[in-house]
């Protein structure tokens, strides 16, 4: 038995399908990479299993004292899981801790736990099952999601969630023992994503994300519509996949709205454009525990979210956040309140930072990880 942190080599399985590549095309690869780099000095060997092949070695350099394990992702299962047997059986062999990223691609790790006696951390950031009930019609879709998702906790060792009402619906959704399912938070750099007073404030609004339908951008470009005829003309950045979505934009110009949109940036480069607005906003139907949001209150900016799951855990209303309902109108009207008080602006936006700095710095987050990891270890 392994009785020394130090002396534990963690191998990180990558999301089914996902690579290095993917994580640096969307923005987020030093976001993803901050939390295992710092683990990677608290134990013996951090490994990560990606599924860029070869194309993941460019990026390398930027994984430090963490080693690469590059692989073909195939859509059979099995043949993957073969792949990395033949290709990586040392490394696997010689592994401690099994870890997931997200639920999705689980079914691989689960089979190395059995076949190789690994211990197993199955992690996830959002509920595959609840997204995939909320995004599918196809019940042979939702059926195999919610067994994938209780095969793997089932199976785990230890289950990591982002957020208490997560912990909460699994527990419940798979009877599952309590002590076995932890709450980890999505962290935030702190001394990276924190204000910037001396940047000029060049826009009202900034939205960062994907322009899927849950994210209710639709509603938010009716909001914009709506206080345009009042006469209140609001500007709006929007940053990341959304620029790739030619809905967003026609209905942007057939409302002549303002506004201007920019692609995925490298992470570490959004507190720069952030700081340019004077609020963020979320107004999603619902979410998992979005980070970006974490990541504006982190620059101290008031930020509007929707009154949801996943929303309003972290934004108590009027002190460290505005929260509003889904449809236009209420999203206008918090716009409105928003945009016309600077000294809520300013109190929101301090409480905001003080909240994250409270509850979600990367160190806070470390420590927990390495007290599971610890407790991994001593079962």
């Amino acid at each position: 038995m392994i009785r020394k942190r130090e002396d534990t080599t963690l191998t990180l399985f990558f999301t089914g399908g996902v690579s290095l590549k993917t994580w640096a095309d969307v923005g987020n690869l030093d976001r993803e990479l901050g939390i295992y780099k710092r683990l990677s000095d608290k134990l013996k060997r951090v490994n990560f299993i990606t599924y860029g092949g070869k194309q993941d070695e460019i990026y390398a350099d930027n994984l430090g004292d963490i080693k690469l394990l590059p692989a073909r992702w195939y859509s059979r299962r099995m043949f993957t899981t073969l792949h990395l047997l033949l290709k990586y059986y040392s490394e696997l062999n010689d592994t401690d801790i099994i870890k997931t990223n997200q639920i999705p691609g689980s079914e691989i790790p689960l089979w190395f736990k059995k076949h190789l006696g690994k211990k197993l951390i199955v992690r996830c950031g959002y509920l595959h099952s609840r997204n995939t009930i909320k995004e599918s019609k196809d019940e042979k879709v939702i059926r195999d999601a919610v067994e994938l998702e209780r095969n793997a906790f089932s199976a785990a060792d230890m289950g990591i969630v982002t957020s208490t009402w997560q912990r909460d619906r699994i527990m419940e959704q798979y009877n599952l023992d309590p002590e076995k399912i932890k709450v980890i938070p999505n962290y935030v750099v702190t001394d990276v994503f924190k204000p910037h007073p001396e940047i000029k404030k060049n826009y009202d609004l900034v939205f960062v994300g994907r322009g899927g339908k849950e994210k209710n951008i639709d509603n938010l470009l009716k909001a914009m519509h709506y206080l345009k005829r009042k006469k209140r003309n609001i500007s709006l950045l929007m940053v990341g996949g959304c620029y790739r979505d030619k809905k967003i934009k026609e209905t942007a110009n057939n409302y002549a709205l303002d506004v201007t949109f920019k692609g995925n940036m490298p992470n570490f480069d959004l507190p720069y454009i952030l700081n340019q607005a004077r609020v963020f906003i979320l107004p999603s139907y619902y979410e998992g525990h979005p980070k970006t949001l974490l990541e504006a209150m982190s620059c101290g900016l008031p930020c509007i979210g929707s009154d949801v799951t996943g929303i309003k855990e972290d934004i108590e209303h009027i002190k460290t956040g505005y929260l509003c309902d889904t449809d236009h109108e209420s999203i206008a009207n918090a716009i409105e309140t928003v945009i016309s008080d600077e000294a809520l602006q300013k109190t929101i936006g301090k409480n905001a930072r003080e909240y994250i700095l409270k509850k979600y710095s990367i160190d806070q987050i470390l420590e927990m990880e390495l007290k599971v990891i610890r407790e991994v270890i001593d079962k």
